[in-house]
Parts: structure tokens; sequence; C-alpha cells
């Protein structure tokens, strides 16, 4: 399974350059932040076990900011499909 390149990977790899570069808002700096560190390890999560074979499924928890392109994934898809 190929991984597609997301928003977090450009700004984990490129963030800290570019913040040490350029004089950014707070509010900028919060909304990258968190997407950098949405559905990681660094914000928790939780482990799912199946019940017939016992597999484990590992779920990291969502940053849940609105400029999040993952979090806000589902509600773009409903008002599309509205």
């Amino acid at each position: 399974m190929q991984h597609c390149l997301e928003v977090a990977d450009i700004f984990r790899a490129y963030g800290p350059a570019y913040r040490q570069a350029h004089e950014m808002p707070l509010r900028h700096l919060r909304a990258m932040r968190a997407i950098e560190s949405c559905r990681t390890a660094e914000l928790g999560g939780h482990v799912d076990e199946c019940d017939q074979c016992g597999g484990l499924r590992i779920s990291y928890n969502s940053c849940r900011n609105r400029h999040c392109p993952k979090c806000q994934c589902l509600d773009k898809e409903r008002w599309l499909e509205d």
C-alpha cells in the first residue's frame, strides 16, 4: 500500500524551517502545530482488539482543529453531498 502525501507530512518536513524563516500569527502557528500532531502518538490514542481473532489496532486521537484536512474530511463530504 502506497502512502499518500498529506499536508501534515509537508508541515512536519518543512514547517520548522518555514517557521524559523517567517514571522507568523499565533493562530497560524497553532493550526500548523495541530495538523502536524493530528492522529499521532503525541495526542494519545487507544487500542481496539478484535473479539474473534484478538488482533490489535491502534487508533490515535485527532486534533479536531477546524483547519485540519483530516478532521474536516467528513464534514466536507457531507456538505458536498447536500
